[in-house]
C-alpha cells in the first residue's frame, strides 16, 4: 500500500458515491438497518450504525468514502443501539453467501488463491445451482422473491426477504444450511439394502428414483447424468470396467433407476462402495454456502451497489436469473473506467479484466486503465506511481 494509493482509492470512491443513485444502493426499511463500514485492510472497522433516509446514507457515504460498506440481515426497532439485545429484534431475512475462495473452487492451472476466469464460472454455477434448484425446487420460491447481487470480489450473494423467513430462528437457518451442504448422507438412508451384508446384487435393489423430493431425487438424477460417459462414472470413484459396462447399458440402467431398481448398477454391495459415490455426488450438488452468513439474523453483509474495497469492483445488483447466466464480474462490475496509471507489478498470471489482458508481470512498469490499476492496488500485486 502507498498513500498514493490510498488517496487515489478514496477519491475514486468518493466519485462514485457522489454520482450514484442512492436509490439504487439504499435497502428496504433503511431506517431498522444496523449498518457498519470499513477501511482497507478492515472490512468492518465500526459498525452500530444507522440512518433514517437514503439521504443521510448519501452524506455518509460521499463525506467518508469508505473502503466497505456493510448492513444487517436484520431490522431492528433501534438499530444503532447498545449491546445487541437493546436494537430489539424484528426479523430477518434469509442470506446466502458464496465465495470462489471455498477449496472445492481451487483451480487446476493456477495457484490457490489466484482469482481466474474458471473459479469465476464455478462459484456462478453454484449460484445458479442454489437458486433454481434449491431455493425454487425445493423451497417453493419465486424469483421475485430473491435478490441477487455479486459480492464485488470472489463470489455472489442472495437474499430473500419473502415474510415467510423474516422469523426463522437461528436453528431453523442452520438446519437449511445443512440441508443444502449436507456433510453425508448414510448409504443404508438412500439404500435400505445395504444394512444386511450381501454376497452379491439381488435382482431387485431398491433405491432413489429421480422424481422423488430432496436428496434421494437429486442423487438420482446426477447418477442419470453421469451414465452419460464412462469417464464421469470414474471420477465418483468406480472403477473403469463397471464405468464403461455402465455406459454402455445406459438405457437399460436409467430405466431401472427411473423405476426404483438399482439392480442393474451392479457395483459391490458393500456400504463402503456405495458412499464413496454417494459422497462424491454430495461434493459435486451441494452448494459450498458460508454457513455463518445464513445462521447468524445479525449478520453484516456488503450493501448491494456500493464498492468493494478489496478489488475496487462494484457489488453489482443483477436484476434475474438470466442477467445472472450471462453476468461477467470482470467486465460488468467496473466501477471507474475513464483514466490510466502507470503501475509496478508483480503478478504470477495473467489478469483478464474488461476487454483485455494484463500480464504476467515480474516486477514490471506498465500503463493500464484506472480499474487495473486499482484491482492490482487492492489485491497487493502492484503499486501505483502516477494517474493520467
Amino acid at each position: 500500500m502507498s498513500e498514493l494509493g490510498d488517496r487515489l482509492v478514496a477519491q475514486l470512491i468518493r466519485d462514485y458515491y457522489s454520482n450514484a443513485d442512492i436509490a439504487s444502493i439504499a435497502p428496504d426499511r433503511i431506517s431498522e438497518r444496523e449498518f457498519g463500514y470499513g477501511v482497507i485492510g478492515n472490512k468492518i472497522a465500526n459498525r452500530h450504525m444507522a440512518f433514517k433516509t437514503p439521504a443521510e446514507l448519501k452524506n455518509f457515504l460521499v463525506s467518508n468514502a469508505p473502503a466497505f460498506v456493510d448492513y444487517s440481515a436484520a431490522y431492528y426497532r433501534f438499530p444503532d443501539a447498545r449491546p445487541m439485545e437493546k436494537k430489539i429484534w424484528l426479523g430477518s431475512e434469509l442470506r446466502f453467501d458464496l465465495d470462489a475462495s471455498d477449496a472445492k473452487y481451487d483451480c487446476k492451472i493456477h495457484a490457490k488463491g489466484w482469482l481466474c476466469d474458471e473459479r469465476l464460472e464455478a462459484v456462478k454455477r453454484d449460484t445458479l445451482l442454489l437458486i433454481e434448484d434449491f431455493l425454487i425446487g425445493d423451497f417453493g420460491l419465486s424469483e421475485k422473491e430473491i435478490a441477487i447481487n455479486f459480492s464485488g470480489n470472489r463470489g455472489y450473494h442472495i437474499h430473500v426477504t419473502k415474510d415467510a423467513v423474516l422469523q426463522l430462528s437461528q436453528e431453523a437457518r442452520e438446519d437449511l444450511c445443512n440441508y443444502i451442504k449436507p456433510t453425508s448422507i448414510p448409504a443404508k438412508v438412500l439404500f435400505p439394502g445395504l444394512a444386511k451384508p450381501m454376497k452379491r446384487m439381488p435382482q431387485v435393489f431398491p433405491g432413489p428414483k429421480p422424481d422423488e423430493p430432496g436428496w434421494r431425487g437429486k442423487f438420482a438424477l446426477a447418477f442419470i447424468e453421469k451414465l452419460k460417459s464412462a469417464e464421469s462414472l470414474m471420477g465418483l470413484g468406480i472403477d473403469e470396467k463397471l464405468a464403461k459396462r455402465l455406459n454402455k447399458e445406459k438405457e437399460l440402467v436409467e430405466m431401472g433407476i427411473r423405476q426404483g431398481n438399482w439392480s442393474l448398477v451392479r457395483m459391490p454391495p458393500t456400504e463402503q462402495y456405495w458412499q464413496k459415490v454417494i459422497d462424491s455426488i454430495l461434493f459435486e450438488r451441494s452448494v459450498f454456502i458460508d454457513a455463518n452468513v445464513t445462521k447468524d439474523p445479525s449478520h453484516l453483509m456488503r450493501l448491494p451497489n456500493t464498492i468493494h474495497g478489496g478489488s475496487g469492483f462494484i457489488a453489482k445488483k443483477i436484476p434475474s436469473i438470466a442477467d445472472l447466466e450471462k453476468f461477467d464480474p470482470m467486465k460488468d462490475a467496473i466501477a471507474w473506467r475513464k483514466g490510466e496509471a502507470k503501475i509496478v507489478a508483480n503478478t504470477p498470471y495473467a489478469l483478464r479484466i474488461g476487454d483485455e489482458t494484463y500480464g504476467p508481470f515480474s516486477n514490471a512498469e506498465a500503463i493500464v486503465p484506472i480499474y487495473a490499476a486499482t484491482y492490482l492496488y487492492l489485491k497487493g500485486f502492484a503499486d501505483i506511481k502516477s494517474i493520467y
